[in-house]
Protein backbone atom coordinates (compact mmCIF):
# COMPACT_ATOMS: atom_id res chain seq x y z
CA UNK A 1 0.00 0.00 0.00
CA UNK A 2 3.13 2.47 0.76
CA UNK A 3 4.38 1.89 -2.84
CA UNK A 4 0.61 2.50 -3.81
CA UNK A 5 0.99 6.03 -2.05
CA UNK A 6 4.38 6.56 -3.22
CA UNK A 7 3.28 6.37 -6.67
CA UNK A 8 0.11 8.32 -6.18
CA UNK A 9 2.38 11.22 -5.00
CA UNK A 10 5.08 11.02 -7.86
CA UNK A 11 2.42 11.18 -9.96
CA UNK A 12 1.25 14.27 -8.12
CA UNK A 13 4.32 16.05 -8.07
CA UNK A 14 4.57 15.17 -12.37
CA UNK A 15 1.04 16.65 -12.77
CA UNK A 16 2.38 20.06 -11.37
CA UNK A 17 6.01 19.52 -12.73
CA UNK A 18 3.81 19.37 -16.50
CA UNK A 19 5.47 16.43 -16.71
CA UNK A 20 4.49 13.67 -19.72
CA UNK A 21 2.64 10.38 -18.56
CA UNK A 22 3.39 8.83 -21.83
CA UNK A 23 7.05 8.94 -20.60
CA UNK A 24 6.54 5.87 -18.68
CA UNK A 25 6.58 3.71 -21.78
CA UNK A 26 10.00 4.51 -22.18
CA UNK A 27 11.43 2.48 -19.13
CA UNK A 28 13.15 -0.30 -20.33
CA UNK A 29 12.06 -3.89 -19.45
CA UNK A 30 8.72 -2.81 -17.72
CA UNK A 31 7.60 -6.36 -17.05
CA UNK A 32 10.40 -7.02 -15.27
CA UNK A 33 8.75 -5.32 -12.53
CA UNK A 34 5.28 -5.83 -13.37
CA UNK A 35 5.09 -9.70 -13.32
CA UNK A 36 6.90 -9.92 -9.60
CA UNK A 37 3.87 -7.35 -8.57
CA UNK A 38 1.33 -9.00 -9.82
CA UNK A 39 2.60 -12.26 -8.70
CA UNK A 40 2.93 -11.51 -5.44
CA UNK A 41 -0.85 -11.49 -4.31
CA UNK A 42 -1.90 -14.08 -6.35
CA UNK A 43 0.78 -16.19 -4.79
CA UNK A 44 -0.26 -15.02 -1.62
CA UNK A 45 -3.90 -16.13 -2.05
CA UNK A 46 -3.44 -19.16 -3.85
CA UNK A 47 -0.58 -20.82 -2.22
CA UNK A 48 -1.35 -23.86 -3.45
CA UNK A 49 -0.90 -23.17 -7.26
CA UNK A 50 2.58 -22.66 -6.98
CA UNK A 51 4.71 -25.08 -9.02
CA UNK A 52 8.02 -24.37 -6.95
CA UNK A 53 9.05 -23.97 -3.88
CA UNK A 54 8.33 -20.39 -2.06
CA UNK A 55 12.55 -19.55 -2.02
CA UNK A 56 12.57 -20.35 -5.78
CA UNK A 57 9.45 -18.17 -6.71
CA UNK A 58 10.87 -15.61 -4.65
CA UNK A 59 14.59 -15.23 -5.40
CA UNK A 60 13.22 -15.29 -9.06
CA UNK A 61 11.40 -12.41 -8.33
CA UNK A 62 13.16 -10.06 -6.66
CA UNK A 63 15.87 -11.22 -9.40
CA UNK A 64 13.23 -9.55 -12.37
CA UNK A 65 13.07 -6.79 -10.35
CA UNK A 66 16.64 -6.21 -9.94
CA UNK A 67 16.83 -6.59 -13.87
CA UNK A 68 14.40 -3.97 -14.18
CA UNK A 69 16.45 -1.58 -12.00
CA UNK A 70 19.84 -2.32 -14.45
CA UNK A 71 18.20 -1.69 -16.89
CA UNK A 72 16.67 1.81 -15.92
CA UNK A 73 20.03 2.54 -14.41
CA UNK A 74 20.22 5.84 -16.31
CA UNK A 75 18.14 7.49 -13.74
CA UNK A 76 20.46 6.52 -11.26
CA UNK A 77 18.56 8.38 -7.84
CA UNK A 78 16.01 6.06 -8.26
CA UNK A 79 18.21 3.10 -8.88
CA UNK A 80 19.92 3.57 -5.92
CA UNK A 81 17.38 3.40 -3.69
CA UNK A 82 15.27 0.91 -5.21
CA UNK A 83 18.31 -1.18 -5.71
CA UNK A 84 18.97 -0.60 -1.76
CA UNK A 85 15.41 -1.55 -0.91
CA UNK A 86 15.10 -4.68 -3.14
CA UNK A 87 18.95 -5.72 -1.24
CA UNK A 88 17.65 -4.97 1.94
CA UNK A 89 14.11 -7.03 2.29
CA UNK A 90 15.66 -9.99 0.11
CA UNK A 91 18.58 -10.23 2.91
CA UNK A 92 16.02 -10.41 5.61
CA UNK A 93 13.49 -12.80 4.03
CA UNK A 94 15.82 -15.09 2.61
CA UNK A 95 17.61 -15.34 5.96
CA UNK A 96 14.26 -16.17 8.00
CA UNK A 97 13.15 -18.98 5.86
CA UNK A 98 11.61 -16.91 3.14
CA UNK A 99 9.25 -14.95 5.67
CA UNK A 100 9.57 -11.62 6.79
CA UNK A 101 9.47 -11.04 10.38
CA UNK A 102 7.28 -8.50 11.97
CA UNK A 103 7.47 -6.50 15.57
CA UNK A 104 6.00 -7.82 17.81
CA UNK A 105 4.54 -4.71 18.80
CA UNK A 106 2.40 -5.23 15.97
CA UNK A 107 0.61 -7.83 18.51
CA UNK A 108 -0.25 -4.57 20.69
CA UNK A 109 -1.27 -2.30 17.65
CA UNK A 110 -3.54 -4.74 16.19
CA UNK A 111 -5.83 -6.13 18.82
CA UNK A 112 -7.08 -9.15 18.44
CA UNK A 113 -3.74 -10.53 16.57
CA UNK A 114 -1.84 -13.34 17.62
CA UNK A 115 1.41 -15.18 16.06
CA UNK A 116 -0.53 -18.08 15.27
CA UNK A 117 -3.45 -15.97 13.42
CA UNK A 118 -0.04 -14.30 11.15
CA UNK A 119 1.04 -17.42 10.21
CA UNK A 120 -2.34 -19.08 9.11
CA UNK A 121 -3.06 -15.51 7.34
CA UNK A 122 -0.24 -14.53 5.98
CA UNK A 123 2.46 -17.64 6.14
CA UNK A 124 5.38 -15.55 4.54
CA UNK A 125 5.18 -13.26 7.28
CA UNK A 126 5.77 -14.09 11.21
CA UNK A 127 5.96 -12.30 15.05
CA UNK A 128 8.95 -11.95 15.60
CA UNK A 129 8.56 -13.44 19.56
CA UNK A 130 11.76 -14.81 19.48
CA UNK A 131 13.69 -12.65 17.67
CA UNK A 132 14.74 -12.81 13.93
CA UNK A 133 18.31 -12.71 12.04
CA UNK A 134 18.84 -9.18 10.74
CA UNK A 135 15.40 -8.13 12.93
CA UNK A 136 16.52 -4.28 12.45
CA UNK A 137 15.32 -5.23 8.72
CA UNK A 138 11.98 -6.54 9.04
CA UNK A 139 8.64 -5.09 8.98
CA UNK A 140 9.70 -2.98 12.57
CA UNK A 141 8.74 0.25 11.91
CA UNK A 142 5.08 1.72 12.39
CA UNK A 143 3.60 4.64 10.87
CA UNK A 144 0.44 5.10 12.49
CA UNK A 145 -1.64 6.82 9.28
CA UNK A 146 -4.84 5.16 8.67
CA UNK A 147 -5.61 3.01 5.60
CA UNK A 148 -2.39 2.98 3.98
CA UNK A 149 -0.05 2.90 7.34
CA UNK A 150 1.07 -0.38 9.58
CA UNK A 151 4.26 -1.99 9.44
CA UNK A 152 7.31 -1.14 7.37
CA UNK A 153 10.38 -2.32 6.32
CA UNK A 154 13.59 0.07 6.01
CA UNK A 155 13.68 -1.84 2.57
CA UNK A 156 10.25 -0.49 1.94
CA UNK A 157 10.57 3.00 3.06
CA UNK A 158 13.80 2.71 0.04
CA UNK A 159 11.62 1.59 -2.58
CA UNK A 160 8.83 3.80 -2.00
CA UNK A 161 11.34 6.92 -2.00
CA UNK A 162 12.64 4.84 -5.36
CA UNK A 163 9.24 4.42 -7.15
CA UNK A 164 8.50 7.98 -5.97
CA UNK A 165 11.95 9.26 -8.01
CA UNK A 166 11.75 6.99 -11.14
CA UNK A 167 8.11 8.78 -11.82
CA UNK A 168 8.98 12.36 -11.51
CA UNK A 169 12.50 11.66 -13.11
CA UNK A 170 10.42 10.02 -15.84
CA UNK A 171 7.71 11.54 -16.70
CA UNK A 172 9.61 14.62 -16.44
CA UNK A 173 12.40 13.59 -18.85
CA UNK A 174 12.21 15.41 -21.94
CA UNK A 175 15.05 13.40 -23.55
CA UNK A 176 13.15 10.13 -22.28
CA UNK A 177 11.84 9.24 -26.24
CA UNK A 178 14.82 10.21 -28.09
CA UNK A 179 17.06 8.33 -25.61
CA UNK A 180 14.63 5.12 -26.18
CA UNK A 181 14.63 5.86 -29.89
CA UNK A 182 18.66 6.10 -29.97
CA UNK A 183 19.02 2.77 -27.88
CA UNK A 184 16.63 0.80 -30.23
CA UNK A 185 18.53 2.00 -33.49
CA UNK A 186 21.59 1.08 -31.91
CA UNK A 187 20.54 -2.00 -30.97
CA UNK A 188 19.27 -2.66 -34.86
CA UNK A 189 22.68 -1.41 -35.97
CA UNK A 190 24.68 -4.08 -33.84
CA UNK A 191 22.43 -6.48 -34.95
CA UNK A 192 23.37 -5.91 -38.64
CA UNK A 193 26.95 -5.38 -37.93
CA UNK A 194 27.68 -8.50 -35.76
CA UNK A 195 31.30 -8.72 -34.20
Amino acid sequence: MFLIISLILGLIVSVLSKGNFFRLSTLRGLWLAVIPLALNPIMKLYPEIAILPKAVITTISYLFIVLFIIANRRYVASAVFLGLGTISNYIVIAANSFRMPVSVKALEVYSGMTAQSVLEKRPDYFIAENGARFLFMGDVMYIPIPMVGGFMSIGDILLAIGVFLLIVAVTTDKNALAYTEHTAHSNRTDDKHPS
